[in-house]
């Protein structure tokens, strides 16, 4: 714990800033205070808003281990240049067709991205996804492997739909599972989540652009 070091504001409770970032970036669903499993989703989208630095314990650690602190101070930073953080979207588009008593047709358009990405590079990272909808589509799975990551259907209802994001090897990450509930509103409708990724030692020497 020799990263700066913040208190949570609603429970009191403290940790390294680093360890703080993963564990909100890692976390996908419900978002709770490791200790106190107080309800932590705010920090999603608020995070420094709700944090205050530790400036006791800080410098505590600082004084009583110099030397430690040092090596970890240069380590933390060394981390954070290798961390690249994208922000993924997932959402739809929706377009009324036709609407009768009986029979209502809505041709849809899920999208997943990266945020500012215009799929510029969201190919780099992601290598598939699998999109599984309601058993009444055939085929109901459809996997898309290569972007942009973009799916148009026509039906007549709102439902879940499950999908498993695929990163390529070279960013050593697990599929993530999520999912996303369609929207028949005029606007577009999205929901956004922070994803992290480690470069490797090959990526940096080589200098990759990302």
């Amino acid at each position: 714990m020799y990263d700066t070091i913040y208190i949570l504001y609603k429970c009191g409770h403290t940790f390294c800033l680093l360890c703080l970032e993963r564990f909100i970036l890692t976390s996908n669903h419900t978002l709770q205070c490791p200790i106190c499993r107080e309800d932590l989703t705010y920090l999603h989208s608020t995070s420094s808003k709700h944090l205050k630095a530790n400036s006791i314990l800080h410098n505590l650690f600082r004084q009583e281990y110099v030397k430690e602190y040092d090596i970890r101070q240069s380590e933390t930073e060394n981390e954070r240049k290798n961390i690249i953080k994208k922000r993924l979207i997932i959402g739809n588009r929706h377009q009324l067709l036709s609407y009768d008593y009986d029979y209502t047709r809505h041709e849809w358009t899920l999208f997943i991205k990266f945020e500012n990405d215009h799929q510029k590079d969201v190919g780099q990272f992601i290598k598939q996804i699998i999109v599984n909808l309601h058993p009444t589509f055939v085929p109901s799975q459809i996997i898309l492997d290569k972007p942009p990551f973009r799916l148009t259907r026509i039906g007549w209802a709102v439902f879940n739909i499950s999908l498993s994001i695929e990163f390529h090897a070279k960013w050593n990450k697990s599929d993530l599972v999520t999912n996303w509930f369609l929207s028949f509103s005029d606007a577009d409708t999205q929901k956004m989540m922070e994803i992290e990724f480690q470069k490797s030692t090959d990526n940096t020497t080589n200098n990759t652009v990302l």
